[in-house]
């Protein structure tokens, strides 16, 4: 775990009122949105046989579900704050030895270092109260040569800005979404390497980037 104060490393919890209520029709309310995400963060992880991954704010476990369809011969840990999340993603996934999931802030991650081949994010990182204490986090359990994949919104695209504007008004949740530039500073201020990034929207209205970066084999 790092070393920074109870304070710094704790989620807003907002967030956890917000996800409790959305859990129970989470998937179906946002079926289209999850399409049009998911399958492009599962394509960029592309988690391989014998891999252990970690899932930051899984949701209902949508994405480990998506992954051990297609290879069921990884290690997958889900963590969300939000504990109706996690009861629903390990309902979902009941009957799958390979994957577990937990109540968790992701700022402060209860793992052992070099604990995973690659840790995942999608569509979450403009929730978290302190993202550098995510990404740090995320650097910790990571193997060297293991990778970090992003997914979020993207403020270069002007919908994401109008967006962005408004939530910080309406949404207590909400913390803020990034230029592509202003993901890659972030990760800068860490030990990874960002390896590619690129953006691409869908429907007119969302705007996306993922950002994948990769721990040295040697720090």
């Amino acid at each position: 775990m790092t070393d920074h104060s109870v304070e710094s490393v704790q989620q807003d919890p907002s967030v956890v009122e917000q996800y409790d209520a959305w859990a129970r029709v989470y998937d179906w309310f946002w079926a289209r949105y999850v399409n049009q995400t998911l399958p492009v963060l599962q394509r960029a992880a592309d988690v391989q046989a014998g891999e252990r991954g970690l899932d930051l704010a899984c949701g209902t476990g949508e994405l480990e579900r998506r992954i051990l369809e297609e290879e069921p011969r990884v290690h997958l840990t889900g963590i969300d704050l939000a504990p109706s999340m996690v009861e629903r993603a390990r309902v979902k996934l009941a009957g799958h030895p390979s994957v577990q999931f937990e109540q968790a802030d992701v700022h402060d991650l209860r793992f052992a270092d070099a604990s995973f081949d690659v840790v995942v994010c999608a569509n979450t990182f403009h929730y978290f109260t302190h993202p550098e204490s995510v990404l740090a986090e995320a650097t910790r359990v990571l193997r060297p040569g293991g990778r970090l994949v992003l997914l979020d919104w993207c403020r270069d695209f002007w919908t994401c800005r109008v967006m962005d504007a408004v939530l910080k008004r309406v949404d207590p949740a909400y913390q803020t979404c990034y230029t592509l530039d202003e993901m890659r500073e972030l990760i800068a201020t860490t030990s990874l390497h960002s390896r590619y990034a690129f953006r691409y929207r869908f429907d007119g209205l969302w705007g996306m980037m993922v950002v994948e970066a990769v721990r040295p084999q040697s720090v």
